[in-house]
């Protein structure tokens, strides 16, 4: 009887081995199937001075206050990009650039013109300001798309 058990466990053993030598050849078949992808001539990844776009929040949100709003700055555009305030009171405006380079923010109505290098941040202003819509923008270079609105209302 001893002996009839460990003729038992060869074949157990045996089986085994059939069935991961199948399955590894089933592998190899599946594989050799594929395409082959070739990387020659292919640049390899490089960082890019640019802000990555993950990190970057969507640009195109609004929002609206009553006497202040911080506006970052990033290399895609303005955040928010659409501001409504009430008007009868000053506006205090905080600008926080976020991005790679330097960039600007402009009112021509309200006479802002502040430039902002990377990580820098400043304050304006608005004082009395009159109902409408107004447009900031940046004009530092690269930025001919970099605009918002800003709008006062009762």
């Amino acid at each position: 009887m001893p002996r009839q058990k460990g003729t038992g466990a060869v074949k157990q053993r045996l089986l085994a081995t059939v069935l991961i030598v199948s399955l590894l050849g089933g592998i190899a078949a599946v594989s050799a199937s594929m395409p082959a992808v070739s990387t020659a001539g292919q640049a390899s990844p490089v960082a890019s001075p640019a802000a990555s776009p993950v990190a970057s929040p969507v640009i195109g949100r609004s929002v609206s206050v009553t006497d202040s709003v911080t506006i970052t700055l990033y290399d895609g555009g303005f955040d928010p990009n659409f501001v409504q305030a009430t008007n009868g009171h000053d506006l205090t405006i905080t600008l926080i650039n976020q991005g790679t380079k330097r960039h600007t923010f402009r009112i021509d109505r309200y006479r802002i013109n502040v430039s902002l290098d990377p990580g820098e941040r400043q304050t304006v202003t608005i004082q009395s300001p009159d109902l409408g819509d107004f447009t900031f923008y940046s004009d530092a270079p690269g930025d001919e798309a970099m605009t918002g609105t800003l709008t006062f209302y009762i």
